[in-house]
């Protein structure tokens, strides 16, 4: 498996950790059909719900809260807040949730802006919980919120960005994907470039973090789309997006169009120090992708250019791979000959962990073509610098000694030699009498 490979499952193994750490409680959160009494008693009005709750003022005339009465009612949450956290730690969970979400619905009476606030905190917890009625109450009045903001003509634009995170919040990634497409509809219709790409660059960070990795890409290129070429190093950046996220899903075709496309771009501005681990990293796609004759000429060009850029880590991974390569098609000359170049950069960079590895592909590689001298020699200089670097010695050590053993160089006393000395037989131990005294 080619080291791209191997690098793109060592991250889609963080992302699964990631995953599975973050959505731990899920497997709980099983979906059942909510009672349509439960539904409306808290998706009612509480200003004009009987019987009312005691944190509101009993008014003679049906009315809303005056400024003074909202301030005064924010205050008594506060502290209803404080004590549902103070019940959940002392272990009476239940109590603690119904206080947080009578806190919660009581909440909208001071505005989206602190309700959509608290969705944020009780949302979290009740996630973290595996509260699957109270998850599924909290979103279906994010939707109401979310139809009530939409129908406005010029909805406030921080409101929509607190209910995206409340729906992220409750691991309802669909629709937050949802807002942010009708905002980006919207901003085309209204012709304003900026908010599209505003948006754009949130709904591919949020489909990225989400591991959707192809949407992702696509959300890039349309980002690529809406530059036009006209910022060079934005595009390097859509570029490099679109890469990653190509790569993340394995739409290897894909991402070495974008890769060829931010090569292009490193020649136009004159960057051409992150030119060879690109073009390594695009040979590395197509060995993947079995395009052989590709992943070698864009190895060699890495070789050229790194080692002319004094890039000898790039030089020496270009080498390694396009030895394995050769390897693997049995063009041994060609092998020998890429090892040799490789120890050559390793001690230009004097790098000797390099050059230790190197003679121990050399030694594994004429121990395959049947040169045990070769192969000893190789591990001879190994062993070297495995002593001075005060690593793998013990290893290189015991390749040594199976060789020259295999070629009656080095000589392991037999069998018989150990019996001409007996060990006697054990005695008993002596009975401890005490200690000793003088």
């Amino acid at each position: 498996m080619a080291l791209n490979s191997l690098a793109r499952w060592h991250r889609w193994l963080i992302a699964i950790a990631l995953t599975l750490t973050s959505w731990a409680a899920m497997p709980l959160l099983v979906w059942a059909q909510l009672s349509p009494v439960l539904i409306e008693e808290f998706l009612s009005d509480p200003e004009q719900t009987e019987p009312r709750d005691p944190l509101l003022p009993e008014l003679p005339v049906s009315r809303p809260l005056s400024p003074l009465e909202q301030v005064a009612l924010e205050v008594e949450l506060d502290e209803l807040a404080i004590e549902a956290e103070s019940l959940y730690l002392a272990g009476q969970e239940a109590d603690a949730f119904a206080l947080w979400m009578r806190e919660l619905r009581l909440r909208r009476i001071l505005g989206y802006e602190k309700e959509l606030a608290a969705v944020q905190r009780i949302g979290l917890r009740m996630w973290e919980n595996s509260r699957a009625d109270e998850v599924q109450l909290i979103t279906l009045r994010l939707r109401q919120i979310q139809a009530d903001l939409f129908s406005q003509a010029q909805p406030d634009q921080a409101l929509l960005e607190a209910l995206v995170a409340g729906f992220e919040t409750l691991r309802d990634v669909d629709a937050a994907v949802a807002v942010y497409e009708t905002l980006i509809e919207r901003a085309m219709q209204a012709s304003d470039r900026d908010e599209q790409q505003r948006l754009l660059e949130r709904l591919a960070s949020l489909r990225e973090s989400w591991f959707r990795f192809e949407v992702a890409g696509q959300t890039y290129a349309a980002l690529l789309a809406l530059l036009e070429g006209n910022d060079e190093l934005q595009e390097i950046e859509y570029l490099k997006g679109a890469i990653r996220n190509y790569e993340d899903a394995a739409q290897l075709r894909q991402a070495i169009d974008y890769q060829r496309q931010l090569l292009r771009k490193y020649e136009q501005v004159v960057q051409p120090q992150p030119i060879p681990s690109l073009t390594l990293a695009i040979a590395r796609n197509f060995r993947e992708l079995g395009s052989l004759p590709q992943a070698q000429t864009f190895y060699s060009t890495t070789y050229s250019v790194a080692l002319a850029q004094g890039q000898t880590d790039v030089a020496s991974e270009a080498l390694r791979d396009l030895a394995d390569i050769y390897l693997a098609e049995g063009q041994s000359e060609d092998v020998l000959y890429l090892y040799q170049q490789r120890l050559a950069v390793e001690r230009l960079s004097y790098n000797g962990y390099g050059m230790m590895q190197t003679f121990d592909q050399i030694g594994q590689f004429f121990e395959s073509q049947d040169l045990p001298d070769n192969a000893i020699a190789a591990y001879q200089e190994a062993l070297i610098i495995a002593e001075q670097l005060n690593y793998r010695d013990g290893y290189f050590k015991l390749r040594l000694q199976q060789l020259l053993y295999e070629q009656g160089r080095l000589n392991v006393p037999l069998l018989e030699a150990h019996l001409a000395n007996p060990v006697g037989p054990l005695q008993d131990p002596d009975a401890w009498q005490g200690n000793i005294q003088p």
